[in-house]
Parts: C-alpha cells; sequence; structure tokens
C-alpha cells in the first residue's frame, strides 16, 4: 500500500521524501504512517520499474535533496494496480478498501466500476465469513468481541453502501 500511497501523492505534486512522508499522514494518517525507513525502498523500486524519476539539486541550507515526480509509466502503473488491486490479507481488508476509495479521484469511470466492483466481492466475502463464524456454535466470542466484529460488520455494510 506504500506504494500506492506514494504514487497518488505524487499524482498531485512533486516532492521529497520528507514532503511524501508529510503528506501521507497528513491525507492518510487515520491508514497508514509509513516511516522514511519504509517509503525510501519503495522510492527505489517504483524508480527501479520507472515509474518515478528524481531531481537533485543542492537546498538554500547545502543540503543535497531529491525531488521525485510520477512519470507517465508511473500514472499507468498505479492506475492499473488501484483498479485491479488484491486482497491478500483479511485482516487490511477494511483499510485497504477506505484507501482505494480515497484515491479513487484520479481513476477513469471505468476503472472505477473495476475497482469498485473488486472492493463490493472482497466485503462480501468477509461478511459471509464473519457472519459464519459468529453462528458457528464451537467459536466461544466474548461480549466484547461479539461487539468489536459487529461493529466491523457495520462497517462493511456501510462501505458497501458508499461504494454502490
Amino acid at each position: 500500500m506504500t506504494e500506492i500511497l506514494i504514487l497518488y501523492i505524487l499524482t498531485k505534486y512533486d516532492a521529497t521524501i520528507y514532503k511524501i512522508k508529510k503528506l501521507i499522514e497528513e491525507k492518510f494518517f487515520i491508514y497508514s504512517s509509513p516511516s522514511l525507513g519504509t517509503i525510501n525502498p519503495a522510492l527505489k523500486k517504483l524508480e527501479s520499474l520507472s515509474c518515478v524519476e528524481f531531481q537533485s539539486k543542492m537546498s538554500d541550507g547545502g543540503m543535497h535533496t531529491k525531488t521525485y515526480n510520477i512519470t507517465p509509466f508511473g500514472q499507468k502503473y498505479l492506475k492499473s494496480i488501484i483498479s485491479s488491486f488484491k486482497f491478500k490479507n483479511k485482516a487490511h481488508i477494511l483499510n485497504n478498501i477506505a484507501v482505494l476509495i480515497c484515491i479513487s479521484d484520479i481513476l477513469e469511470e471505468n476503472e472505477k466500476k473495476e475497482l469498485f466492483k473488486n472492493c463490493i466481492e472482497n466485503l462480501q466475502i468477509l461478511r459471509a465469513e464473519i457472519v459464519s463464524a459468529l453462528e458457528n456454535p464451537y467459536i466461544l466470542y466474548n461480549g466484547q468481541q461479539k461487539s468489536v466484529i459487529k461493529t466491523n460488520l457495520n462497517t462493511i455494510e456501510s462501505l458497501i453502501g458508499e461504494i454502490q
């Protein structure tokens, strides 16, 4: 998800690594707050894929800085990975879907439809698994666990409604 957020930020701004970190924290603080130690290798990977490029210069304070920008290939790559996002970890589905909805403004209508269909399918699968777990007499949830799980069910329903 860090690479997606970096590319999304770079569709809006040319930025140094520090500005990228700050913008991700400002816009996505509820969902993600990657460290510079996470952003730097992601930028290097994106650079090796020709998704981003940078300009080196000396700052007024005499420091060497790199200002990153997204390439045309990077924009196509970003749209591709957003619209066909692979949900790999059930524990992150709600978070990932929230981020994907927030950044879907860069997609064309057909790409948005593909993304939203993918999100709804994954939410429906997750909802079915949660309901099944709640109804399973061999899984003993305490009251607080049931409350949290039901809150997640409400979130799933809300997201499905938002997407449709």
